[in-house]
């Protein structure tokens, strides 16, 4: 699956990481959403909430933390190159202040309490003001994420 999605994006013209974001992240969440709608009309909808919640914190602890221990084990302890040379020298010589990972990273965050404050202000009951907020905040990010793809050439 990685495999055809990063050969779609070169064929499009659309770089791996953007292509994860959107192919690859609605691929792997399809079986969560399916089994939370299941759930949820049976009445628990606590567990489908969990159930999302649940599912991309093992994501994101086993998912990357695994590989990387592996790779560390292979590597006798020497630490993860995780830029490429050309990357490197594009970060380091332009004294970027936030590379485009990280500025990422720091929206996931902002949209994660901004998801909290919805959930709050709904007083912790799933309705339409839940499901549009979480859907305009998704293609928020998106937005955001081809514009910095097609826009900003890594020095926004």
């Amino acid at each position: 699956m990685v495999t055809i999605v990063a050969r779609m994006g070169c064929l499009l013209g659309i770089d791996t990481f953007v292509m994860s974001l959107v192919v690859l992240a609605a691929g792997t969440s399809i079986p969560d959403l399916l089994s939370s709608i299941i759930v949820a009309r049976d009445g628990f909808g606590d567990m489908a909430v969990s159930n999302a919640i649940g599912s991309n914190v093992f994501d994101i602890d086993l998912g990357l933390g695994l590989p990387f221990l592996i790779r560390a084990f292979i590597n006798k302890g020497k630490p993860l190159d995780m830029f490429s040379d050309s990357e490197r020298r594009t970060y380091c010589e332009n004294h970027m202040k936030l590379i485009p990972h990280v500025k990422f990273g720091v929206i996931l965050i902002a949209l994660l309490a901004l998801c909290m404050a919805v959930i709050a202000i709904s007083r912790f009951r799933l309705g339409r003001l839940i499901g549009v907020s979480f859907f305009l905040m998704y293609l928020g990010f998106l937005v955001y994420a081809f514009c910095q793809e097609f826009l900003c050439n890594f020095d926004c």
